[in-house]
Parts: C-alpha cells; sequence; structure tokens
C-alpha cells in the first residue's frame, strides 16, 4: 500500500471515530479560563500539569493515575514526586512535553508564552489553562477539570466539600471588626499582599475578619509605612521556613518600627502552611480551618469542619 493510501486510510479513521464519538455522546467541550473552547473525543488520560493547584485538583478527583508529567513546583501530594519533571514558565521545554506524549498540558495563563501553547497545539497536544483567583474561580477549575477527566460527580463532590467547610466556619464567626493583614511576600524581597478579589480576602471574611488591604485590587505590592497604619490585629505570613536562623514569626517580631502594632504586641501572627493558603486548589479549605482556629485559639482537632 501506497504511503498516500496509507495517510488516507488513516485520515478515514480518524474522521470515523470522531463521528462514533458524537454519536455515543461522548465528545467533551470545556470551555478554559482563558475563555478557549477545546474539544476531546473521550476523557483525557494522559495529562502533563504544569502548575501545582491544577494537580491537587486532579488528585482530589481520583486522578493521579493520569499525570504523565508535572512541572518543578508539582509537590503535593508526596506520591506525585515520583512522576516525571519538566521545565515550567520562561524554562518550558515544549519538546520535553511532547515526549511524555500528553493528550493535554494544563498550564496557567502568565507561565507559558503563546509561542509555546502554539507548538504543543500544532504537535496534536490539547492545551487547557486555568487561572483562579477566587473562590469562584477555584470552582470553575474544579468543574472543568472534572468535565475534561469525565470525573462531574467526583468535582461536585469536592466542592460540596469545600462549601461545606465554608459554610460551617462561616456560620461560627462573627465580625467583630478585626482586621488581618496577609503578608505574601515578607520584607526581604519586597512586601506584597492579597487585596479584594482573591481568594485569601474571602478567607478573611469567611473567618469573621476584614482585610486590612481590602481596598486594593488583586495581589499588590505594598510598603511597610502602609501596614504599619493599618495596624492589623492579625499578621499571617505564607513565608517557608528551612530550619535555620529566626523563623519567619521572630523576624516580624523582631522588625524595627513594627513593635507598636497590635499584632505584635499580642502575638496574634500565623506562620500559615504555605502551599494550602497560597495555592486555588482544594486545600483552601484546610486554610479556612487553619486560619479559625489560629484566631479562636483552639486546637486543630477541635476545628468546626474537617
Amino acid at each position: 500500500m501506497s504511503k498516500k493510501l496509507v495517510s488516507l486510510f488513516l485520515a478515514a479513521l480518524m474522521m470515523f471515530s470522531v463521528a462514533a464519538s458524537l454519536a455515543d455522546g461522548s465528545v467533551i467541550t470545556v470551555t478554559d479560563m482563558h475563555g478557549r473552547e477545546i474539544t476531546l473525543t473521550e476523557p483525557a488520560t494522559r495529562i502533563v500539569v504544569m502548575q501545582p493547584s491544577d494537580c491537587e485538583i486532579l488528585c482530589a478527583i481520583g486522578c493521579e493515575d493520569t499525570i504523565v508529567g508535572r512541572g518543578q513546583y508539582v509537590d503535593y501530594p508526596a506520591s506525585i514526586l515520583e512522576v516525571p519533571v519538566v521545565q515550567s514558565g520562561a524554562e518550558t521545554n515544549v519538546e520535553e512535553i511532547l515526549a511524555l506524549n500528553p493528550q493535554v498540558v494544563l498550564m496557567n495563563d502568565m507561565g507559558q508564552s503563546e509561542e509555546q501553547v502554539k507548538q504543543l497545539e500544532e504537535n496534536g497536544v490539547k492545551v487547557v489553562v486555568s487561572s483562579a483567583t477566587d473562590i469562584e474561580g477555584v470552582y470553575y477549575a474544579i468543574r472543568m477539570i472534572g468535565k475534561l477527566m469525565g470525573k462531574d460527580d467526583n468535582a461536585e463532590a469536592v466542592i460540596a466539600d469545600m462549601q461545606g467547610t465554608f459554610d460551617e466556619i462561616r456560620a461560627n464567626s462573627k465580625n467583630e471588626g478585626k482586621s488581618v493583614y496577609f503578608e505574601v511576600s515578607p520584607l526581604q524581597w519586597g512586601l506584597w499582599t492579597a487585596g479584594k478579589g482573591t481568594f485569601m480576602d474571602e478567607l478573611a471574611e469567611i473567618c469573621g475578619l476584614t482585610n486590612a488591604f481590602a481596598d486594593l485590587n488583586d495581589w499588590a505590592s505594598i510598603s511597610e509605612e502602609q501596614v504599619l497604619a493599618r495596624d492589623p490585629d492579625y499578621i499571617v505570613t505564607i513565608t517557608m521556613y528551612y530550619g535555620e536562623g529566626p523563623t519567619p514569626v521572630e523576624e516580624i517580631l523582631g522588625r524595627e518600627g513594627w513593635g507598636d502594632l497590635k499584632a505584635v504586641q499580642n502575638g496574634t501572627i500565623l506562620n500559615a502552611e504555605s502551599n494550602a493558603i497560597s495555592r486555588p486548589g482544594p486545600r483552601l479549605k484546610d486554610a479556612a480551618i487553619e486560619l479559625y482556629n489560629f484566631i479562636n485559639g483552639i486546637e486543630a482537632e477541635e476545628a468546626p469542619a474537617a
């Protein structure tokens, strides 16, 4: 059989397969978080996941075994560390991804270039952009990924679990006018915080607190003077501690000029579990529990929801 006939035969076979999928209703179409429509003829079974939150979503809906590659910052759950690593962000290597033969690459819209997306798509790989900044966006991402995987019911169960926890914490919390400052980036790297429209701002509200920087939008660069002027009742830092030097809490307590802050004087500074509170995924539920426990002075096992 000539090469031309083989090509025609394969094309016909592909068209037949697509037609069959359309006939039995198994075609999957999603709109990603960049407004792009992606269609699969069946649920995805081979995924390269570039950002940690999407990996956590995949694992939460029971699809860890579909992950054939992960970005270098994808590290939860621990079992995922056995999966091959690919470079992400500006260092993304398209050939490295293609070598893993994925059907779908899940990525963030800030992490990779349009040219990289184009290269992947030209090689038959579906690219799905996931980019949540608030809790509703997290729900959208969970539903979107659940649909891609044919796991709609699992996705809804994860969302219901998150909503149940948030609702229970909110019902047990009273807003007494106390404020919280989220330190997303520490002083040594330049202060950044969470403003309105972020999931951290929503976690504050769920726990009965007011975000000290709710007048700012999204993630914002701020000054020491702004923090001192707002004098928050609580400080939540997500700085990770690697076992050397002062802890993140000790560093804040020792900052020059910060001694008069209510949070410093009262010692109400939480070094939150960084990945849970900073990733737009299912573990925001755990972050809400941790924050609730901290401001109410209760042990983890006494949390209002699990």
